[in-house]
């Protein structure tokens, strides 16, 4: 599953629709079965991310899960959240509802009882929302895997990340060519 989402409303982001065509181009070259969808809400994006448990689970247990995400990610009380478009966040607490924690996203990769899950995230730019966030921390929070997956960040826990001045994220780029 392949999601780049750049046209938010506030805090627009030049890369992550570009980054997730890159990676979505990568990955069908790699042999994998795709999902890519791109400037998503949140009911758009866990709608994917059952989409591709069920296909995990229709797979079996050889199945290599991958979940990769570009676009505004924030770190509250310790936690990752995604920021889906039209989230409408106002105030830390409802980032719990607004937003997409990565913990649910591990947690549907993990049932499917596949081997091997990758989960990436470019997701590590300044948080757009720290003016109304008491405790909202740079970056994302470090997380741990659990056994049988891999978790990359764009970034090291609790940095940001630079969108950078091409067309592609500067990680992006450089994890689809070692990819390749």
């Amino acid at each position: 599953l392949v999601i780049g989402n750049s046209s938010y409303a506030e805090a627009p982001l030049a890369n992550p629709v570009n980054d997730a065509k890159l990676m979505s181009e990568t990955l069908r070259g790699l042999g994998f079965d795709v999902i890519e969808r791109v400037d998503a809400d949140l009911k758009t994006i866990q709608l994917a991310i059952f989409e591709l448990q069920d296909r995990l689970f229709e797979a079996g247990k050889d199945a290599v899960g991958l979940f990769y995400y570009a676009g505004h990610g924030v770190q509250v009380g310790g936690q990752n959240y995604l920021i889906p478009l039209n989230s409408n966040i106002k105030k830390e607490r409802e980032v719990a509802i607004g937003a997409l924690s990565t913990g649910f996203v591990l947690d549907q990769l993990e049932v499917t009882g596949n081997r091997m899950n990758f989960i990436i995230l470019d997701a590590c730019r300044n948080n757009p929302l720290t003016r109304s966030f008491r405790s909202a921390s740079r970056g994302l929070a470090r997380m741990d895997a659990p056994r049988g997956s891999l978790i990359a960040y764009s970034t090291g826990p609790g940095e940001v990340a630079a969108d950078g001045t091409g067309v592609n994220s500067p990680y992006t780029l450089a994890l689809t060519e070692a990819m390749r």
